[in-house]
This record gives structure tokens, sequence and C-alpha cells, in this order.
């Protein structure tokens, strides 16, 4: 009885060539939003300008009230009182801050996120709360995205592994390039122009 054994021919291009293809679909659209971005953050007077700054005035909670001890627990209370605006108001940012100003008891609650910024005004002696939103144009807000400013940590991770893989994506396409004969010579000619052409701009920002 003959047994045949399996034979595993593993080519080390083939598999490269896998990693390029592959790693270029996952990442497509992700690639075209940094190089369309960047275009822009590369070129800031072609902003299309902010949008304007809006007021309201609400009226604080009923639990707000019995608050106490404003300049020692500011910040608890200050969380209560975002998670109250967020869920009432569908007012809420990525990044915050806190800040208590004892001469006025004032509550300042500053929110930021890549769409714009929010101040938030709690004054305790007048019962009242000053929402200013300054909401930014929609190329402003894709350079935030762009940058990773004031965003989620589920979009800083995503941009982290989309630059693993783009980095993969290249270093692949240039294995694939030099491996053939055909394309080798006028690869790697053109691998040198664009390489001296950024290593001249780099040394002439200087």
């Amino acid at each position: 009885m003959n047994i045949h054994t399996p034979t595993f021919n593993f080519s080390v291009n083939a598999l490269v060539r896998d990693i390029h293809i592959f790693s270029a679909m996952l990442v497509l659209l992700l690639m075209l939003f940094f190089a369309v971005s960047g275009f822009f953050l590369a070129h800031p007077d072609l902003s299309d300008g902010n949008k304007p700054t809006t007021e309201q005035t609400f009226s604080p909670p009923n639990w707000l009230y019995s608050a106490s001890n404003w300049d020692e627990h500011y910040t608890q209370h200050g969380l209560q009182l975002m998670l109250w605006l967020d869920k009432n108001h569908n007012i809420r940012g990525v990044d915050y801050e806190f800040e208590w100003d004892d001469i006025d008891e004032l509550l300042i609650i500053s929110l930021q996120s890549p769409g714009g910024n929010t101040l938030v005004e709690y004054f305790i002696n007048e019962q009242r709360i000053n929402v200013q939103k300054s909401p930014f144009s929609f190329l402003d807000t894709l350079n935030n995205v762009h940058r990773a400013k004031h965003t989620s940590t589920v979009w800083k991770y995503m941009s982290d592994a989309s630059a693993i893989i783009m980095v993969l994506f290249c270093l692949t396409g240039l294995w694939l390039a030099l491996i053939h004969k055909g394309t080798r010579k006028a690869s790697s000619q053109w691998f040198l122009a664009g390489s001296s052409a950024f290593v001249l701009a780099l040394y002439l920002m200087h």
C-alpha cells in the first residue's frame, strides 16, 4: 500500500503578495481618509471657517439644589452634572476639565471633542446653567480626527493599528517590486528618486 505524504509548498513571495493585497483591503478607507485629511491639514488656508457660537440656558435639576461642599466636591458634582446634560440635553465631550471659582461660586466645565468645544457654567447663587457651544467646521473636524485630537480611545487604537498595517503594505509592495527582474531596475530608480526628494525636503526645512 502506497502512503502519500502531503507536501507543503511554502512561498515567501506568495505570502508577501497576500499580505500586500489584503492589508490594502483592510485599511483602504483609512488610507484614503488620512490622505485626504492630511492634505487639508497641510493647507489650513483652505479651511471652510467655523460655525457660529450658540448659547443656551437651563434650569438645574432638583437634586443639584441639595449638593453641598462645592469647594471640596466640585469634581464629583461636575461629573453628575455632565451625565445629566448628556442624558437630557445631548451635551457631551470626549475630554473634559473642571474648574471651581470660589469667589463667584461658579463651576466651569470645559468639554472638548473633534467637532468643537463646549463651555458649561453653573452659577450656584443664581441656580442657572449656561452652555456655550463652539462647533468647528467640517474640514477642521477632519483635521482633528486625523491628529486623534480629543478622539475616543477606540479611534486612537484604530489609528495605531492602521499605521502598522500601512507600514506592512509599503514594505511588502517594495519587496514585490524588487523581486521581479522586469520591474527591479525601474522600481529601484523610482524608489531612489522619491527617497532623495523626501530627504531633500527634510533638509531644506532647517
